[in-house]
């Protein structure tokens, strides 16, 4: 078996027992950070790996290689500038750019070059509900061939299906908190009409006016109504 082969053979066997594991009782957040390892073990002139996401006008990093791949997303988000943020916003499929040369992001390439040893990056936009990329970073000009460029597309492609893994988990994760918080919500206001003998309007707004007055979440101060009984601060 050749080594291009057998190197296929591997990837194949990582990706399945990425798979196996998200089946099981995986931690998605693992696989994202396994994934951006593997880029960088199996595209040869790949360093440094990441993964970003832009929320809004909010850009963050899903996962990363090393703190260097950290360090060359936060001068994105500090600079509101780059190859990797334009990649996810603007559904570019792939950019391809040498930081000595390249002027289209003069703020970010003149950081990076002081602060990293980064000279090459390649970014794959991310199918995602929220705007995404793959982000791979080299330590030499010109890294990138059409080989690598190819490899890229298939991490590409495994990553876009942890990223929509990750989006499902985080809106059932923020939903059940949501349904947590009004449940406790919906206690202490029944708490306090019971003990303060109000109407349902009338316990929210001592809740709300707590809040407000102690600068405190509504949902920790019900918290305090349903364990104490009594509003907090009184």
């Amino acid at each position: 078996m050749s080594t291009d082969s057998a190197e296929i053979v591997e990837l194949s066997r990582e990706f399945g027992e990425l798979g196996r594991e998200l089946r099981g009782p995986g931690d998605n957040t693992a696989a994202l950070t396994r994934m951006v390892e593997l880029a960088v073990k199996h595209i040869a002139p790949v360093s440094f790996a990441s993964i970003t996401m832009l929320r809004g006008n909010t850009g963050f990093t899903l996962a990363s290689s090393d703190p260097t791949a950290s360090r060359a997303d936060a001068l994105q988000y500090e600079l509101g500038e780059g190859p990797c943020l334009e990649s996810a916003e603007d559904d570019t499929n792939i950019l391809l750019f040498d930081v000595a040369s390249e002027r289209r992001w003069p703020r970010f390439t003149q950081a990076l070059t002081e602060q990293t040893p980064i000279r090459s990056v390649l970014a794959f936009q991310l199918v995602a509900q929220e705007s995404a990329a793959l982000n791979l970073f080299a330590e030499q000009p010109a890294a990138f061939g059409e080989d690598d460029i190819d490899m890229g597309t298939i991490f590409a492609a495994h990553t876009t299906g942890l990223v929509a893994l990750h989006e499902v988990q985080d809106k059932n994760t923020n939903l059940q908190t949501a349904l947590d918080t009004n449940r406790e919500i919906g206690a202490a206001v029944g708490i306090l009409m019971a003990y303060r003998r109000t109407s349902r309007d009338e316990a929210f707004t001592m809740l709300r006016t707590a809040s407000q007055n102690l600068h405190r979440k509504l949902r920790d101060v019900a918290a305090d109504v349903v364990e104490t009984g009594a509003l907090p601060g009184e």
